[in-house]
């Protein structure tokens, strides 16, 4: 065998090689590592579940960036980190979100609101509770002006917010919006029959 064929074989065993090991381990996708970060939160790998989700978000960054995508897992890698009581990643998660979602679809949109909710319960579970106070009442007064005062994510806000007030040891406050959050709620029902 001459030194050219030799050369040729060999590189075409090379290319075989890479074509079957390419072929039997296929490149991680922004799908398969949403996949396996969900079967890992399901089985509590909480661990895993977090690395799955951080490479679907380095993912779901490249250019062309696809929001419905980055949105998913900017949400779930923050949902991991909620879990895992990774409260300041989590609040850096959900300000970026909201940042996002402020940018994309407006200041007054009801996806805002409910990034200022998740990012207030952030702060009321590390005891933050002036600041989320004032997100609660911001995406509250979102939420009336964009959907309605008697719509059932108001509802979901006054129960968000009278749990806060309680924490603050503010019952009377608590105790009004629980009573307006539970009329809101029984018009729901009725509605819904």
């Amino acid at each position: 065998m001459t030194k050219t064929k030799l050369v040729a074989f060999i590189v075409a065993v090379a290319g075989s090689l890479l074509y079957l090991y390419s072929y039997l381990n296929p490149p991680e996708t922004w799908e398969s590592h949403n996949k396996k970060g969900v079967n890992a939160f399901q089985a509590s790998r909480h661990a895993e579940a977090e690395k799955h989700f951080i490479q679907a978000l380095e993912l779901a960054e490249k250019p062309p960036i696809n929001n419905d995508r980055l949105h998913f897992s900017l949400y779930q890698l923050a949902e991991i980190y909620r879990i895992q009581s990774k409260l300041v990643e989590a609040e850096l998660i959900l300000k970026r979100t909201l940042a996002i979602n402020e940018r994309i679809l407006g200041p007054r949109h009801p996806n805002v609101a409910l990034g200022l909710n998740n990012l207030a319960s952030n702060y009321r579970v590390r005891g933050r509770y002036e600041e989320a106070e004032a997100l609660l009442m911001q995406a509250l007064k979102i939420l009336e002006e964009s959907l309605g005062k008697e719509h059932a994510l108001v509802g979901n806000i006054l129960d968000h917010y009278a749990h806060l007030l309680h924490k603050m040891d503010r019952p009377v406050e608590a105790e009004k919006l629980e009573r307006r959050s539970k009329v809101i709620s029984s018009a729901q029902d009725i509605d819904s029959q």
